[in-house]
């Protein structure tokens, strides 16, 4: 996974010194790290998490690529590790709305039981110059013991140049189908960050 992030930003920071910046055509690499927490997903807190992505826009379409990781342990265990990955696409509406969606996925990792999940989703994007919300709705993913499902936001506000505040919330529903009987839950995940741009466009 280490080496998957390090290949995104190596081969995400290279194109964005070579492509040319401008209003209609932009490529910028990330990186960002934080702290997470959750609740009823059976998972320890704290954990930490690192990503790192990239935005590439082309006229009106716009597309958000990212990996990274959290040491998010199984509830009561000292081990534990997810990794992620995400890949959004954008149609570039009136003002400063964007409209699209794309897929998610994850996979968690534990001596105790492991899982891995492919979400498809819809989303909606406001961006401005110092804020950026990606509204998202995760549909029942490929995981059907748990189909966890629901919204997900993202939130970047600018604090300087290059330099974001990185907050994102999910709300996910999902049914246990290994209870008997198969019974539905509430949980929330939610993290905080410092976000990095390379070569931020102006």
């Amino acid at each position: 996974m280490r080496l998957l992030g390090g290949a995104l930003l190596f081969v995400a920071v290279c194109i964005s010194s070579a492509w040319p910046q401008d209003a209609d055509n932009a490529v910028n690499a990330y990186v960002d790290a934080g702290l997470g927490l959750n609740q009823n997903l059976g998972r320890s807190n704290p954990n930490y998490d690192a990503d790192a992505g990239v935005d590439i826009l082309h006229q009106r379409l716009f597309a958000e690529v990212e990996a990274g990781a959290d040491t998010a342990n199984a509830s009561g265990l000292g081990n534990g590790y997810t990794i992620r990955t995400h890949a959004l696409f954008y149609y570039r509406g009136k003002g400063h709305w964007n409209y699209g969606g794309g897929i998610h996925f994850s996979d968690f990792q534990s001596s105790a039981y492991k899982e891995h999940d492919l979400w498809p989703t819809g989303a909606l994007l406001y961006d401005i110059r110092w804020l950026r919300l990606n509204s998202e709705y995760l549909f029942p993913g490929s995981n059907t013991n748990y189909h966890e499902t629901g919204p997900l936001f993202d939130l970047r506000l600018r604090l300087t140049q290059g330099f974001y505040y990185r907050q994102r919330f999910a709300l996910l529903h999902y049914t246990d189908e290994v209870q008997n009987p198969p019974e539905g839950h509430w949980g929330r995940e939610v993290t905080f960050g410092i976000l990095y741009v390379f070569r931020e466009r102006q």
